[in-house]
């Protein structure tokens, strides 16, 4: 989704919601079932609409109070939620100390909510993986200027006068040749329109322009989609991963089209359950869920969490003491074969197999020798940007023929 980090501020909020919910609420018959939850009543679309002009004008709080009052007037829709969730997280951002401690948490709790409630829903997953790992990929900043014309733009869009707001991203892209969302929010003025052709131009000159743009490819997929070019559709999602496989939406259009087709894909919802950090004192400190106290079933699951736990932990200090890179995927690969072995051994001795579904499939990928490809695209985090795209040139095609095999997802 569209953010702060992505050269735009944070009167952006309205545009990436509005081009969500038109994605989604408008796809081909076969997969509107999964979108049903993105509808608002009648009652809560007028205070939704009111909310994200609003937020583009930069008046913060009372798009929260509308989007709160939308939210309640439509207790069934995640949309408004996902929202004030995301308001929650970019707020945070912006405050220090115990505030932005306290807005993180409330945007945490209130993804976590959404997502048990609606388990696909696009905006809540790209809140959740900002909340995550904020890092940018490596696209283009906005100049000054084409940043101008883009705020003018989306004030238009927000107030529905779409031929206003395609005229200045249009000139947002004259001014900056090398930003590429301005082109993907001019594709967004015609798909609105549900001109779908026009929208795929726009779309397409903006992934030339930075084929890194994963959210352009997902709009380019939602065109052509439109378009009844279902084999394009798709092409144009695998693009949108390969950009930046943390993006769940690409993933979930991509398991509608091929449920669609007869091909299901299985999201492999893994939930960390531990994790290490240095404390001020410089020693490791390591966090396991209580949910591992005790005697239980799930003993080799706690164990393997554990030793996740203690090796990060050692990674950091030899980090701290410029030994090691803690943050690649290399090391994190190693850390999770690390964590088989200590299943291996414990369940040798006797204790019982790994209950967790998504830590027995990657368990199983570790024995097929695709463990560091599935953390890679199922769990992954920008720091890896390096191994990613070396990963890419040494297997062409390769996130197709992992989907084909595994038919899995994050």
């Amino acid at each position: 989704m569209v953010s702060s980090n992505h050269g735009e501020t944070i009167l952006k909020i309205s545009h990436a919601v509005a081009a969500i919910t038109l994605a989604l609420l408008s796809t081909v018959s076969t997969v509107c079932a999964a979108q049903v939850n993105m509808k608002m009543n009648a009652a809560a679309q007028p205070l939704f609409d009111e909310a994200q002009v609003l937020s583009s004008q930069g008046k913060m709080q009372e798009a929260l109070a509308k989007y709160s009052a939308a939210a309640k007037a439509d207790p069934s829709s995640s949309v408004p939620l996902s929202q004030i969730a995301e308001l929650f997280r970019q707020a945070s951002e912006q405050a220090q100390g115990e505030r932005q401690v306290k807005l993180r948490q409330q945007a945490e709790s209130l993804v976590s909510q959404i997502l048990q409630k609606f388990p696909d829903e696009p905006l809540a997953h790209e809140v959740q993986r900002k909340l995550r790992d904020n890092t940018p990929p490596p696209l283009h900043k906005a100049s000054a200027a084409a940043q101008a014309e883009m705020d003018l733009g989306e004030t238009a869009f927000a107030q529905n006068k779409m031929d206003v707001a395609l005229a200045h991203y249009e000139r947002a892209a004259a001014i900056d040749p090398g930003y590429s969302m301005a082109w993907v929010y001019a594709g967004d003025s015609y798909y609105a329109q549900k001109k779908y052709a026009e929208a795929e131009t726009r779309y397409r000159k903006g992934v030339e322009i930075e084929p890194l743009n994963s959210q352009g490819w997902r709009y380019l997929s939602d065109a052509l989609a439109f378009q009844g070019k279902r084999g394009a559709a798709e092409d144009a999602l695998f693009e949108g991963i390969a950009a930046q496989p943390s993006q769940v939406p690409n993933w979930i259009k991509l398991a509608q089209l091929r449920d669609a087709a007869g091909y299901p894909v299985t999201p492999l919802k893994l939930v960390r359950k531990s994790s290490a950090s240095l404390g001020a004192d410089g020693k490791p400190v390591v966090t396991l869920d209580p949910e591992f106290s005790g005697a239980n079933p799930k003993a080799t699951d706690g164990a393997l969490w554990l030793s996740l736990g203690i090796q990060q932990s050692t990674d950091l200090i030899a980090q701290k003491d410029g030994k090691a890179n803690a943050t690649t995927l290399a090391a994190e690969t190693a850390r999770w074969r690390a964590g088989f072995q200590v299943v291996n051994e414990v369940t040798a001795k006797g204790a019982p197999e790994l209950q967790d579904p998504a830590l027995k499939t990657l368990q199983m990928l570790d024995k097929d020798g695709e463990l560091e490809t599935a953390l890679l695209l199922l769990d992954y985090r920008e720091a890896w940007r390096p191994e990613l795209e070396a990963w890419k040139r040494d297997n062409p095609n390769g996130i197709r023929k992992f989907v084909d095999k595994y038919a899995l997802r994050p």
